[in-house]
C-alpha cells in the first residue's frame, strides 16, 4: 500500500468516525428527521455536482424506481435509525455495533442466499455478538429501556446495511460504484425529505450545529464516498474494508476527546472482541499470505 492509500485510509476511518460524533451534535438541537434529511441532501447534492463534472449520467428517468429503493433501504432508513440512536448512545457504541455489519452480512448470505460460510465466519458471528453481550451489560452505559431501543436501532441499521450489500452484489454489479453512490443518496434524499420538511427545526439551529450538520453531510458523507471508491480502485476491496476497524476507534477517540465518552475496561474487552469478531469474518489473518475477498 502506498503512503497516500495509507492516508486516505487513515483519513476515511478519521472521518466515518466523526460522523458519530457530529449526529451527537445535531440530534439533540435539531431532531433526528432532520440530521438524516440534511444530511443526505447534502451528500447527494456533492455527488450528483461531481458526477456532472466527470461527465457520468445517472440515467434517472430508466433506474429512478431502482435508485429510490436502494436509497431508502442503504441510506435513508439507516442514517434515521442511527440519528434516533444518537438521542442516548455515546458515539463509541454507535460505530461498535455498525462494526458488526459483516457479521449480519454473513449471517444474512447463509439464509438469504444459501452461501454455507467457513469456520472463521462462523466463529467470528459468535465472537460478535458476545462482544456486544459484553459491551451493553459491562460498558460504560447504563442499561434502560431507551438505551435498549438505541442499540436495536443501531442492529436494524447495520441489517439494512448488510442487507442492501447483497442485494446491490445482485443487481447492480456491474454498475459504476460512484454513479451507484450518487443514484442511492439522490434516492435516499427524495425518499426522506419529507419527513424532513415535516419536523423542520422550530428555532434557527446555533452556529455550531449549523457546521456540524455541513461537515456531516459534505464531508461524513460525501466526501466519504469519494476517498471509499478511491481506495476500492487504488487497492481493491479486501485492504479498502479494513476502514471496518479503524472508524470504532476514531469514533471512541473523537467521542472522549470531545464529548467526555469514556470507556470501561470491560467495555474495552467487548470493544476488542468485536473487532476480532470482524478480522475473523472477514477472515483477515495476519499469519496467512492471502485473504479471502470479504462480503461487503
Amino acid at each position: 500500500m502506498t503512503p497516500s492509500s495509507l492516508l486516505r485510509l487513515l483519513l476515511l476511518g478519521m472521518i466515518w468516525g466523526a460522523s458519530f460524533l457530529f449526529q451527537r451534535i445535531t440530534v439533540p438541537a435539531v431532531g433526528a428527521p432532520f440530521t438524516a434529511a440534511i444530511r443526505l441532501a447534502l451528500s447527494a447534492l456533492m455527488l450528483v455536482v461531481l458526477l456532472r463534472l466527470l461527465g457520468r449520467s445517472l440515467d434517472l428517468r430508466r433506474q429512478w424506481r431502482a435508485s429510490l429503493w436502494l436509497g431508502t433501504i442503504s441510506a435513508a432508513l439507516p442514517f434515521l435509525c442511527f440519528a434516533y440512536a444518537a438521542r442516548s448512545l455515546p458515539a463509541g457504541y454507535m460505530a461498535v455495533i455498525n462494526a458488526t455489519v459483516p457479521l449480519l452480512t454473513v449471517v444474512m448470505a447463509a439464509i438469504l442466499m444459501r452461501v454455507r460460510p467457513s469456520w472463521s465466519k462462523r466463529i467470528g458471528v459468535v465472537v460478535g455478538l458476545i462482544g456486544v453481550a459484553v459491551l451493553a451489560r459491562y460498558g460504560s452505559l447504563g442499561m434502560n429501556a431507551q438505551a435498549l431501543i438505541a442499540i436495536g436501532l443501531c442492529f436494524v441499521a447495520s441489517a439494512l446495511y448488510a442487507y442492501s450489500s447483497l442485494f446491490i452484489r445482485r443487481r447492480h454489479a456491474d454498475t459504476n460504484p460512484l454513479v451507484l453512490a450518487g443514484s442511492s443518496q439522490l434516492g435516499a434524499s427524495v425518499a426522506i425529505l419529507p419527513l424532513g420538511l415535516y419536523n423542520l427545526p422550530t428555532a434557527w439551529p446555533a452556529p455550531g450545529v449549523i457546521v456540524s450538520l455541513l461537515v456531516l453531510g459534505l464531508v461524513c458523507t460525501g466526501l466519504a464516498y469519494v476517498l471509499y471508491f478511491r481506495l476500492l480502485s487504488d487497492i481493491g476491496s479486501e485492504k479498502a474494508v479494513t476502514n471496518t476497524f479503524l472508524v470504532p476507534v476514531f469514533a471512541q477517540v473523537w467521542g472522549a476527546l470531545f464529548l467526555h465518552e469514556h470507556l470501561t475496561v470491560a467495555g474495552a474487552v467487548g470493544f476488542g472482541l468485536v473487532l476480532l469478531a470482524v478480522a475473523l469474518v472477514l477472515e483477515i489473518h495476519p499469519w496467512r499470505k492471502r485473504a479471502t475477498i470479504p462480503l461487503r
